[in-house]
């Protein structure tokens, strides 16, 4: 994924950025840097980026509110907020606002690349969950557009219907076997089939014994 992954570090310290730059760029990722929250807010709106590292502490949108409004964005990025004043409100505050992570300064190029890594795989597990809920999504669609169908063309049909499943229990009909058969549809579905089509039911049934 280092490959392939954007990622925006977002600190009003020119040396972090730069440093975030050259350490994750040596690992192949594509960095971009914003000097301010607002900058970053423009660039993450304009842009498709997988990963934003954020510095708490920002004239002007502080990190928190940053991480909150590029959320609304895309609730797939991952933030890992970067900070100099860790402490655990801080850190729940920040957890709260959707942030992924938590990286606290000073920190070496390793640690910065292994908290990147960790936060995009997580990432890559959130878009394969998302992929296949709306392949879930569109298969149950397929399936009810093509019940509905059949139900359509059974329904119109002069022929008298009965389907049931492996159990022999009744699961579909159309009313052209409820008027052959002389049967009520009140607690059809899930009976035997035997029970449908027993004598006192065929009485006057078609086609005439």
């Amino acid at each position: 994924m280092a490959s392939t992954a954007r990622i925006l570090v977002v600190d009003d310290e020119r040396g972090i950025r730069e440093g975030c730059r050259r350490a994750l760029g040596s690992e192949g990722y594509q960095v971009e840097t914003a000097e301010n929250g607002a900058a970053a807010l423009e660039m993450a709106q304009s842009g498709a980026f997988d990963l934003l590292l954020v510095d708490v502490k920002m004239p002007g949108i502080g990190g928190i509110s940053l991480v909150r409004r590029v959320q609304q964005i895309d609730p797939a990025i991952m933030c890992v907020m970067i900070t100099g004043y860790a402490t655990l409100e801080t850190a729940i505050e920040a957890t709260k606002s959707g942030a992924y992570d938590f990286l606290p300064k000073p920190f070496t190029p390793d640690e910065l690349v292994a908290k990147v890594d960790k936060a995009l795989d997580r990432r890559k597990l959130l878009l394969e969950a998302c992929h296949l809920q709306e392949e879930k999504e569109h298969s149950l669609l397929q399936i009810s557009l093509e019940k509905s169908r059949l139900l359509t063309v059974i329904n119109c049909m002069q022929e008298g219907v009965l389907v049931t499943n492996r159990d022999g229990q009744l699961v579909l009909y159309n009313p052209a076997a409820l008027s052959m058969l002389q049967l009520s549809s009140h607690g059809l579905i899930g009976s035997p089939v035997a029970d449908c089509m027993s004598e006192p039911h065929c009485w006057g049934c078609w086609p005439p014994p």
